[in-house]
């Protein structure tokens, strides 16, 4: 499968508008959480990325918001696993619904992903 988008600003423009204000809010947590990440394009998603490896992938979807992959819990955050285990979907993706996104545990979520290791 060839990329479809040049840039993450390119795919936010083909999003519809709810998803696509879901990424860009939750684009901005990323860059708040995890200083330093860059951004690009892998599997026509958006991925932010550290030393050139992928940290994690954002889509946005009609209804809702998923981040791949579903963190590990983290020693200073062990209830984090529980917390996400309504929005786990399988093969490590998380869905959060477009209508009233939980900011705090997205929030836990990007940390426990951008933890060095």
């Amino acid at each position: 499968m060839g990329q479809k988008y040049a840039d993450v600003d390119a795919y936010l423009a083909d999003l519809e508008p709810g998803p696509a204000a879901a990424v860009r809010a939750v684009r901005g947590w990323v860059h708040e959480e995890i200083p330093g990440v860059g951004e690009t394009i892998a599997y026509n998603m958006a991925t932010f990325t550290r030393d050139g490896r992928s940290l994690l992938h954002l889509a946005g979807w009609r209804t809702h918001l998923a981040i791949y992959p579903e963190p590990e819990a983290p020693a200073d955050d062990p209830g984090l696993v529980l917390d996400l285990a309504p929005y786990a979907s399988g093969k490590g993706t998380l869905r959060f619904s477009l209508r009233g996104l939980d900011e705090p545990l997205v929030r836990r979520t990007l940390r426990a992903l951008g933890r060095p290791g």
